[in-house]
């Protein structure tokens, strides 16, 4: 299993993005991770710093992708094969990355995404079904070969997830009505990418209370800022 950091393994360091470069952030993580309430507690503290940052999310970021997302995330998929899915997917990327996240990291813009390729990975590839290597190749082949600088993972277990996504109010819950097991497959299948892409991996106890979460997050990334 990949290393969850904990809240004693924090170190404060002043962000300073001295490289006037572009960085790509993904989160990433089951059903009630917390992915959005770290991403809002995020971009509240760039905004703070005076740091240029973009949010977006996929699928979306875009009038296409979002146009997209409201088939695949809330909408009726049933009509849809699985390899169609993924070509829904990856079209929907494709113009993401050309219409945004590339001029934003041109820019010297910190890209904050919700979700990327590592989540089609999951959910399409090993949950539904489609070989990884054809998701990896669509991807390097037609979305430019580009993933995020830094993954945040964050790890829970997916029965405190579930619960949390119940009394939330979001509303595409696509995924929520699936067996136990789907979701514990999902969250092994994010600790073995984590393990293989560890030099951009970074996996968080999701299980903590939000602030020590985003501590450890703000930490993991300014550390991040010294390296490059």
């Amino acid at each position: 299993m990949a290393k969850i950091l904990q809240i004693n393994e924090v170190k404060e360091i002043n962000i300073n993005n001295k490289h006037n470069k572009g960085l790509f952030i993904s989160f990433e993580g089951g059903e009630g991770s917390g992915k959005s309430t770290q991403i809002k507690l995020l971009s509240h503290d760039l905004s703070k710093n005076k740091l240029p940052f973009i949010l977006t999310r996929e699928p979306g970021g875009t009038p296409v992708g979002e146009e997209i997302r409201k088939t695949l995330v809330s909408g009726n998929v049933e009509k849809l094969d699985s390899h169609s899915e993924l070509l829904c997917f990856a079209a929907a990327r494709r113009q993401h990355l050309k219409d945004l996240i590339i001029p934003s990291l041109n820019d010297g813009k910190i890209v904050i995404c919700d979700r990327f390729v590592d989540s089609t990975i999951v959910y399409q590839g090993f949950a539904g079904g489609v070989e990884e290597d054809k998701i990896k190749y669509l991807h390097d082949e037609y979305c430019f070969g580009i993933y995020p600088d830094l993954t945040i993972l964050l790890d829970i277990d997916p029965e405190i997830g579930l619960k949390r996504k119940k009394f939330s109010n979001l509303s595409e819950d696509r995924f929520e009505n699936q067996e136990i097991n789907f979701h514990y497959d999902i969250r092994n299948k994010y600790l073995e990418l984590s393990k293989i892409y560890k030099d951009r991996y970074i996996t968080v106890d999701g299980n903590l209370n939000k602030l020590m979460i985003f501590d450890i997050v703000k930490s993991q990334i300014m550390n991040f800022f010294q390296k490059i």
